[in-house]
């Protein structure tokens, strides 16, 4: 598909092409799923009320074991959850 240059207003709306709103069935009413990942702002058309599942290019995933925690967490976590409650 070609690309197209949009518009952004000052309330931060802009129009999607009618080629490609038809290709993928968006209508008044439909809901997109927005994903910043980097520079890039994808938009993925929401099924049926379903949130797209992450892939792994999610960048939800990408902060998977990017924390430390204690060494022991694992091992120990329902004693650790016990503590703080």
């Amino acid at each position: 598909m070609e690309p197209y240059i949009v518009h952004v207003t000052s309330k931060g709306q802009l129009t999607l092409p009618s080629s490609i709103r038809r290709k993928l069935g968006i209508g008044k009413g439909s809901k997109l799923f927005v994903i910043l990942d980097e520079d890039e702002v994808r938009l993925k058309k929401i099924e049926a009320g379903n949130i797209p599942i992450f892939t792994e290019k999610s960048t939800f995933l990408k902060l998977i074991g990017s924390f430390e925690g204690p060494r022991d967490l694992a091992k120990n976590h329902d004693a650790r959850l016990a503590e703080e409650s």
